[in-house]
């Protein structure tokens, strides 16, 4: 899906390497424009935000048609409450190992950033978290076993610098490096089949691989 504003058309690629070369790919023509790049495919579905609005579309591959249309009620959108690079990047939807994630926020919650879990078969809201964390100092965010993660820049230097975790509905500071090499990112999500990150990094797409580790405590 080539840039954030007004694009319709998705390209579907068979492998990495066809991607890579520009090669053997079907194209699929979106009856709504979209708005930033937080969309996402989960389970078969292209999931994404609907142009100048907060509603949100599921648009199935196979079938080619939209199975459904939900609003997301309070979001900002249009550059309202965008990441720090702007781009129409309000609504930013997500999928991990336990589900489908929409990340955003509202005038009510004063620009901070919300969690919300989707049933991806009607698209509500199942619960929603408070992170405290203002979205417009954020620089691009994803999801790791239902962990929230935000890095506090797009540009070069930026680092992960807050984690949320809705399992305890409680957050944390943190201070990872983060390579960024091309010194500007306009997406980044986590790939749970692939155990990656992809992102958009100033025309490139990068890959990164993540390593999870279980912390095991024991009394001392």
């Amino acid at each position: 899906m080539d840039g954030y504003y007004k694009g319709r058309r998705v390209l579907e690629f068979r492998t990495m390497a066809d991607f890579t070369k520009g090669l053997n790919f079907v194209q699929h023509l979106l009856p709504q424009p979209w708005a930033g790049t937080g969309h996402v495919v989960y389970n078969g579905s292209l999931y994404y935000n609907k142009h100048q609005s907060n509603i949100l579309v599921q648009y199935h591959f196979r079938s080619r048609s939209v199975l459904l249309q939900r609003t997301l009620s309070g979001a900002g959108y249009n550059n309202t409450f965008p990441y720090s690079w702007g781009g129409s990047s309000d609504i930013d939807l997500m999928a991990d190992e336990m589900g489908l994630w929409a990340v955003y926020t509202s005038i009510p919650n004063a620009g901070n950033i919300l969690v919300s879990r989707l049933n991806p078969h009607s698209l509500e809201v199942m619960r929603s978290w408070d992170t405290g964390f203002p979205k417009r100092s954020a620089g691009e965010a994803f999801m790791i076993c239902g962990t929230l993660y935000v890095t506090n820049s797009h540009l070069a230097g930026a680092k992960v610098h807050f984690a949320y975790h809705t399992n305890t509905s409680s957050y944390e500071y943190t201070d990872i490096p983060f390579h960024n090499h091309y010194s500007h990112i306009s997406m980044m999500d986590y790939n749970p089949r692939e155990r990656a990150l992809f992102a958009w990094n100033n025309g490139h797409q990068v890959l990164y691989n993540v390593t999870l580790f279980h912390v095991i405590r024991s009394e001392a």
